[in-house]
């Protein structure tokens, strides 16, 4: 029996990873967030630089690959949050993932409505996307922006729980578009029976995970071994599992899988919190390098001097509204601690994976397909991670050190 290897796709395979483990040095070199270094290594090498990727490189598999990708980056991060610092941040952090969120999402609709004359049904859809910043770009940026631990907290927080909540809130819109006897009503039972199957799926394998590591008799020396894996496959699972019977509910899935086993007694947790690390930094590296290499500047420059306003709009109005109006009459944070949470809203690979699913289905399907709507709704959303990553991330810690938030030599 002979085994056929695809020689240029392993390659190819290997050239991303590559690109990805230098800009993750280069990053910790200059002490700059990774995210612009793989912004530009996609773009190199993708459609608008070299050519080597294209949107047929990985077939139909790529938003297989995006979505476990995903579930990996939000399970690490999920998995990092610990309960008690949760318990005691602010209570402002709860408002920033309630009202902070809804001002986005609406804000936002109204903008790309009025600004971009896009339909209700689009507009709603990019609101929904951009809701979420998540922790593919905040941790980048944490990790070289030193601030105080609440601030720090209310950033990972929200970009966690908005992740989980903007693909699911983004998923029931875009059913919607093709169920228009939809009630209102059936909008929230779509969301919620997501959210719940996501939340219970998570609760039941972190459970599983946790009494195969705690309660079974392995030699000593594999046990090391046996709890990281063990952790990897459950982060999967968890993901398959959920997103198999509800679209988009494996994400909030592997978010609960993680914060549960986070907060629960495992036996070698720093070996695993490592290596969930190490992972998490190859998949974020790959993911974001193939997303940027598959961006279509002749999408963005359609937008024209209205998508511009749209993405100034988007930082420069609503993110600080919705920030000082969560953060509005509670004194654990400083006016220049609100600032820089004002400043700190990069939008990353979530909105960048369900926005390029979206748009392949709004192209193909029948009836009716809407390929002007998929232009609209993919040049946005890619306009704004793509000024706000370079912007917002790459400016964070000189913005940081000039608000007095973080110091010189952190």
């Amino acid at each position: 029996m002979s085994i056929h290897v695809d020689l240029e796709l392993v390659a190819l395979i290997s050239a991303i990873v590559g690109f990805g483990v230098v800009a993750q040095f280069l990053a910790a070199k200059y002490r700059v967030p990774s995210v612009l270094f793989l912004i530009v290594a996609g773009v190199a090498i993708g459609p608008e630089g070299l050519g080597i990727i294209t949107a047929d490189t990985f077939g139909g598999a790529l938003s297989t690959i995006v979505g476990v990708s995903v579930a990996l980056i939000v399970f690490e991060g999920s998995f990092r949050l610990e309960g008690e610092i949760v318990r005691n941040a602010p209570r402002a952090v709860g408002r920033l993932v309630t009202i902070g969120a809804g001002v986005s999402f609406f804000g936002t609709a109204l903008v790309v409505r009025l600004l971009l004359g896009a339909s209700w049904d689009i507009a709603f859809l990019v609101g929904a996307l951009l809701v979420a910043t998540g922790p593919t770009v905040i941790t980048p940026i944490l990790a070289v922006v030193s601030v105080r631990e609440e601030v720090a907290t209310a950033l990972e927080v929200e970009g966690i729980v908005n992740d989980v909540t903007a693909a699911i809130l983004a998923i029931v819109l875009f059913k919607a578009m093709t169920a228009v006897e939809l009630s209102p009503r059936g909008y929230v039972f779509l969301f919620i029976e997501r959210l719940g199957m996501g939340i219970a799926t998570g609760f039941v394998i972190a459970g599983v995970v946790w009494y195969l590591l705690t309660r079974v008799d392995l030699p000593a020396q594999e046990v090391p071994q046996a709890a990281r894996l063990l952790i990897f496959a459950g982060a999967i699972m968890a993901f398959a599992i959920a997103d198999s019977v509800f679209s988009e509910a494996g994400i909030a899935a592997a978010a609960t899988a993680g914060f549960t086993l986070g907060n629960l007694e495992l036996p070698h947790r720093d070996s695993i919190r490592r290596f969930n690390r190490d992972v998490t930094l190859l998949v974020l590296s790959f993911v974001f390098i193939v997303l940027a290499a598959l961006l279509e500047f002749s999408e963005v420059r359609a937008l024209g001097l209205a998508g511009l306003a749209v993405v100034v709009v988007v930082m420069l109005v609503l993110r600080p509204l919705s920030v000082f109006v969560s953060t509005a009459g509670d004194e654990g944070f400083s006016f220049r601690e609100r600032a820089f949470m004002s400043f700190v809203g990069p939008r990353g690979i979530v909105p960048a994976s369900v926005a390029t699913l979206f748009a392949i289905r709004l192209r193909t399907r029948t009836p009716p397909s809407d390929p002007a709507g998929a232009d609209l709704l993919l040049g946005t959303v890619f306009l704004v991670i793509l000024v706000t990553d370079v912007l917002e991330a790459g400016l964070a810690r000189r913005i940081a050190i000039v608000l007095g938030v973080s110091r010189p030599d952190d």
